[in-house]
Formats: C-alpha cells, sequence, structure tokens
C-alpha cells in the first residue's frame, strides 16, 4: 500500500485516483487531507470534475462538511472586504488584496476549497496611519501589547499590529510592504504597488501575477507559517494558472531580480516540482539557477523543506522532524533581523516568558 502522503498528492494532481482507493487507504487521505488543510481542495476538485457522487459514502460527507466550511470563510472574507471598502471610503488610498483573500476576491483556481481566517492587505506606508486610525473610528479595535511589541510592529516589520472587529471577531493584517523591513530580502514596494491590478470596483487591487507568485513564495520558504503544505498547493495553482499566460515566465524572472528574491524563487521552483510535479519550462529553471546555494547549503534546505512541506506519517512524526522544526525556526527568525538586533530580540522574548511564569499565580499553569 502508497504511503498515505503519495495517496494525498496523488489525489490532488488526479482525483480520479480517489476511485480506486480502498477504505483504510480513504481513512489515511481524509486525515491527512485535514490536517494539512486541502480536504476542501480535493472536495472541489471532485465536483468539477464530477466525481464526488462516485466515492464512498462516509468519504463524501467528509469531504461535504469541509467544503461547506471553506465556503462559509470565503463568504466571510467577501463580507469583511465590503465592510472595509465602505469604511475607507472617504481614504484615498489602493487597497491591495494579499494571499487567500486575494485569491479569493480575483476568482483564481487557487481559491476553490482554501480556507481564508485573517483578511491581509496592503496599501502605501504613507497612508497606513490614516488607514489604522480611519478602521479604529469606524469599529476596529488595534491589538493590545506591550510597548516593545508595538515598536516591534511599527518600526521593523512590514504590518502594523492586527485589528479586530469586536463583532465579527475578523482579524485585520494591514502591510505596506511583503517582508518585514529588517528582513534580508529588501522587494521594491513601490514597484509591487504600480504593477497591482484592480478588480471590479478599481480601488480594490491585487498583485500583479509575477509578484502575487513572488509575495506567496517569500511568504512560504522565509516565514514559519501554519500550513506549509496548503501554501505549496496554492504556489503550484498559482503557477499552472498564470504559466499559461504568455509571457510570465520571463516576467517572473525579471521580478524576482528586481526585488532581490532569486534565492526563494529557486527554492520554491526547485521544490514544486519535486513535491507536487508543477510544469515549469526548463529556460525558467535555467534562468533561476543562478540564486541556487552551494552544494552543502543545498542538499541541507532539500532536507529541511522535505519535512516542511512532505506531508509526514500519521502515526508518528517522521526522524528528525523535530530537529527539522527547530532548525527552520532559527533559519526564518535569522532572515527576519540583522543578528544583533534577533539576539536582543530573543532575549527580550525570553525573559518576558520567564517573568510571566514566576507572576502566574499557583494553579494557573495546571489550567491552562
Amino acid at each position: 500500500m502508497a504511503p498515505p502522503q503519495d495517496l494525498l498528492v496523488g489525489a490532488l494532481l488526479d482525483p480520479a485516483r480517489t476511485l480506486a482507493l480502498r477504505p483504510r487507504e480513504w481513512n489515511d487521505v481524509l486525515l491527512l487531507g485535514r490536517r494539512h488543510g486541502v480536504l476542501a481542495r480535493l472536495g472541489e476538485l471532485l465536483i468539477e470534475r464530477g466525481l464526488l457522487e462516485r466515492i464512498p459514502y462516509k468519504a463524501r460527507g467528509h469531504i461535504r462538511a469541509v467544503c461547506i466550511s471553506a465556503q462559509s470563510s470565503q463568504t466571510a472574507i467577501r463580507w469583511e472586504v465590503t465592510k472595509v471598502l465602505r469604511a475607507l471610503a472617504d481614504v484615498d488610498s489602493p487597497i491591495i488584496l494579499l494571499k487567500g483573500s486575494a485569491y479569493v476576491m480575483a476568482g483564481l483556481p487557487a481559491a476553490r476549497g482554501r480556507s481564508v481566517g485573517d483578511l491581509d492587505l496592503m496599501v502605501p506606508r504613507n497612508k497606513i496611519e490614516e488607514v489604522e486610525r480611519v478602521l479604529t473610528e469606524k469599529g476596529w479595535k488595534p491589538s493590545e501589547m506591550e510597548e516593545y511589541d508595538q515598536r516591534y510592529y511599527r518600526d521593523w516589520m512590514h504590518e502594523i499590529p492586527p485589528m479586530r472587529h469586536p463583532e465579527r471577531e475578523t482579524v485585520l493584517d494591514i502591510h505596506h510592504t511583503i517582508v518585514p523591513l529588517t528582513s534580508r530580502f529588501h522587494p521594491d514596494a513601490a514597484a509591487l504597488l504600480a504593477a497591482s491590478l484592480p478588480l471590479d470596483n478599481p480601488r480594490l487591487r491585487v498583485l500583479g501575477p509575477a509578484d502575487m507568485v513572488l509575495h506567496s513564495t517569500v511568504h512560504v520558504f522565509n516565514d514559519e507559517v501554519g500550513n506549509p503544505f496548503r501554501d505549496l498547493v496554492d504556489l503550484h495553482n498559482l503557477l499552472c494558472h498564470f504559466g499559461a499566460r504568455p509571457g510570465f515566465w520571463d516576467e517572473l524572472i525579471a521580478r524576482s531580480g528586481l526585488h532581490g528574491l532569486g534565492r526563494p524563487l529557486y527554492y520554491m521552483l526547485r521544490h514544486t516540482q519535486r513535491v507536487l510535479g508543477t510544469p515549469v519550462p526548463s529556460e525558467t529553471l535555467r534562468a533561476a539557477a543562478p540564486g541556487a546555494p552551494g552544494w552543502f547549503l543545498n542538499t541541507v534546505m532539500d532536507w529541511l523543506f522535505m519535512h516542511r512541506f512532505v506531508p509526514g506519517p500519521l502515526d508518528r512524526p517522521r526522524a528528525g522532524a523535530g530537529f527539522a522544526q527547530w532548525l527552520y525556526f532559527v533559519r526564518a527568525h535569522w532572515l527576519r533581523m540583522p543578528t544583533l538586533m534577533l539576539a536582543r530580540h530573543l532575549t527580550i522574548k525570553a525573559a518576558r516568558r520567564i517573568r510571566e511564569r514566576f507572576e502566574r499565580k499557583p494553579g494557573e499553569e495546571e489550567d491552562a
């Protein structure tokens, strides 16, 4: 019997394969697909190809439930986008949707079965204080946090502290660029804004195709993300969709050079191909090759990304998974800020955790 991870990847790439799954294999696909946030994606593919009614009844019930949940999250995000547009009606600023909300509002294939939690958007940096002030006046609440954390967001990060609407409990992440200001990478925020594309409402925009792929790339390959396999599937879907457009692959290489994202682009093209068989033109792979690290680091990163993106066994952690997770945590922070700043940041965070432990009342830790 094939490993569960192979069954899941095979089902996502060719949903007709599910018709040959045995009950035990279906159980593995359902558990692993739910764990990694792609079960609704599989469900939408089965519906699209007229296969849902041909799979076992119990599997059909699970898949319909997660599809309804994903559709509900997309309805909620559409409503939140509408509310934000109304709230910012008098603010002279474009509103650029990012990540899942962009896929949904632009009607991209990557939105099929995609659950969307937070609403991520981007505005010019010189407009972000006005946007925050107006949204606060309209009912969104800024996050309450200590002074150091406020400074961390406002001076060093690529976004302000998250805002939340108290009635709908929707989290709003407002960006002014796509990576932290202290990052080792420095994309051109003005170029991102200039190349963005309008939706039906011209004030509502999304990043251009190449920039959208690069934003997802730097998010997935540089940051700690909750669903790395799902996000890799997003990238696969974006590449398959945009890759059919004339000039896209040349634009992707050119924009990666403009934004200084050659290394993340190399990793992304390499691992979408390795894990999901994404069709990438050979000339694009050659053009991205200068972004590769040396052979030793490349080997280490292959091992590390294998742990990140290949769904592991259901019954036990893959050998080395804990070390890989720690190493990825260290790498993500190292990419996020210079060494001395990182050392200071981690020291402050550690001191805070120690202080909170000593300030905790007896019995609180057990109740948590």
